[in-house]
């Protein structure tokens, strides 16, 4: 056992003289047997940099370049992932850039007394896909994850938050929730709403307007 201290005493003293004491200021370049990944090839936020001209870390997309996988707003289809830089309604569900707005922007997502049932299923599925598992297949906040005791879940049905809140919401998170702007597209986004507020006028509306539906979905 003393010869076990007397090496350990002698390689502890050997690696401090080859790496010398921790925070110790010398000019020569460390040796780090651990880099623990300090160097890397990339720009932290707000950083210069010298390798462009103008010395600015942060640039702005190539022109005439798209993420990839999406298309601008305004020329794709309701099947496609679209991107947008704009801040209007539509895009932000705020007007003036800090005042949240109420009601779905009807014209920009065409709807109509038609194609409204269509969308709100539409919304259906968004929620159900996203959604539920927090948040319950009802919305009452009693989804998969509220069973394990995960505290913080919201009740949207009991929610007051108007639409462009709503929306906000689901773009960059609120709380305990995660942003879902990643992943839900610009249109699904509002369809949600949409979905959520039939949810609370149902629970809101007279039996005699319900009992009809109610019972042929329980029947199912």
């Amino acid at each position: 056992m003393r010869y076990f201290f007397i090496i350990y005493a002698l390689l502890a003293v050997l690696v401090v003289s080859i790496g010398g004491f921790r925070g110790e200021k010398f000019k020569q370049t460390p040796i780090r047997i651990f880099p623990d990944m300090d160097e890397q090839d990339r720009i932290d936020p707000q950083e210069g940099s010298d390798f462009f001209h103008d010395g600015l870390g942060a640039r702005q997309p190539v022109q005439s370049t798209l993420p990839q996988g999406l298309e601008p707003a305004d020329l794709a289809d309701e099947n496609t992932k679209t991107f947008t830089n704009d801040n209007s309604y539509y895009h932000t569900g705020m007007f003036d850039e800090n005042v949240f707005g109420n009601g779905l922007p009807v014209e920009e997502l065409g709807l109509n007394e038609e194609n409204l049932p269509a969308f709100i299923k539409r919304g259906k599925v968004a929620f159900n896909s996203n959604c539920a598992i927090c948040h319950g297949v009802s919305g009452n906040g009693k989804g998969v994850v509220a069973s394990y005791g995960v505290p913080g879940v919201f009740n949207l049905i009991d929610s007051t938050l108007p639409d462009g809140g709503m929306y906000d919401v689901i773009v960059n998170g609120r709380g305990n929730m995660a942003a879902f702007g990643y992943q839900i597209d610009v249109k699904d986004r509002w369809a949600i709403i949409a979905y959520l507020r039939a949810l609370q006028y149902a629970r809101k509306a007279p039996l005699e307007q319900v009992k009809d539906a109610y019972e042929a979905s329980a029947a199912k």
